[in-house]
């Protein structure tokens, strides 16, 4: 049996930090259809009379963790990501893989935002500018994945292999309005009508289970999708993910949950099944697809691994 999903005491795990030394800016102008374009020149404006402040946007897919990769060498204590889960995503493997000591701040104007959410940060983006600097920390837990092949890659929010994934590779050639939340429910609809349940075998620390499925979510946090409460009760530095685990559904029922996922609600269907642990394998046919924070992350086997507060994140104090 794999393990139940229960309550656990929670320590916030927050800390009164420094107001940053050294600040890199990395806004990615293609977030929220643009929405973080627009805020460049406001951006300029606050970081004018820094002069340890650097503002860096970026042109392709990998400048923003290039670019963080390189904030410990260059005496960066805080590198802010203005963009979505993707580009946070980029800024935090680019700091944990470059050895940064830096803390990151959100500024979240893309698509999704499900990390911003779970972390109950500001939407206005200049209330969220003000965290973002600010002196507030909190230690976050990451999830390390890795894949068939050996490579590697860390996320913060959520991550799924099966129907999720298809949507989310489905998802990566939208732009513009397609890429927000109506976008999202036409590929959703349109992929649920071709996609079919997948075998896979699943072993939740050491506990192994063959099961036919619609997707399994590991989440670090209550949402994905941008905005979909895929794991009520969740929280980024409990030392646990969730695992939400939807099985041998029909497409019809499949379309009557999703308001409920929105809702946090489809917890109660007797298909799906909730979680929690600290690692977990899935293997299966090669072309089930994975993501982890939307971004398409290849097809299975994959494993993923828990680091608790693995990064340090600006958030609001208490």
């Amino acid at each position: 049996m794999l393990r139940p999903y229960r309550v656990r005491a929670i320590d916030a795990n927050r800390t009164i930090g420094r107001v940053p030394n050294g600040l890199l800016v990395i806004v990615n102008p293609t977030a929220g259809g643009g929405r973080a374009a627009r805020l460049i020149p406001w951006l300029r404006q606050r970081l004018a009379s820094r002069a340890d402040a650097r503002l860096m946007v970026t042109r392709r897919a990998g400048d923003a963790e290039e670019a963080a990769g390189e904030a410990g060498e260059a005496g960066i204590d805080r590198v802010v990501a203005v963009g979505g889960d993707g580009t946070v995503q980029e800024v935090a493997n680019g700091v944990v893989e470059g050895g940064a000591a830096a803390t990151v701040g959100i500024v979240p104007v893309g698509s999704g935002n499900d990390l911003a959410r779970s972390l109950g940060l500001p939407r206005d983006p200049a209330a969220a500018w003000t965290v973002a600097i600010g002196r507030g920390e909190r230690a976050v837990d990451l999830l390390l994945a890795t894949g068939g092949d050996g490579r590697r890659r860390w996320f913060g929010s959520a991550g799924g292999i099966g129907f999720d994934a298809q949507v989310a590779a489905a998802m990566a050639t939208r732009a513009g309005w397609q890429r927000g939340q109506i976008g999202y429910l036409l590929t959703t609809l349109a992929e649920l009508r071709r996609f079919s349940n997948r075998r896979v075998e699943l072993t939740l620390d050491g506990e192994t289970t063959v099961q036919q499925v619609l997707f399994v979510a590991i989440a670090n946090g209550e949402y994905y999708g941008g905005g979909m409460r895929i794991a009520p009760g969740a929280v980024v530095d409990d030392a646990w993910f969730d695992l939400c685990v939807v099985g041998d559904v029909s497409r019809l029922t499949a379309l009557r949950q999703l308001a409920n996922l929105y809702r946090g609600t489809h917890v109660h269907h007797p298909r799906v099944d909730m979680h929690r642990g600290s690692s977990v394998g899935i293997a299966g046919d090669a072309a089930t697809l994975v993501h982890l924070d939307g971004e398409p992350f290849g097809g299975l086997p994959v494993q993923v691994e828990l680091h608790p507060g693995r990064i340090i994140v600006a958030a609001p104090l208490r």
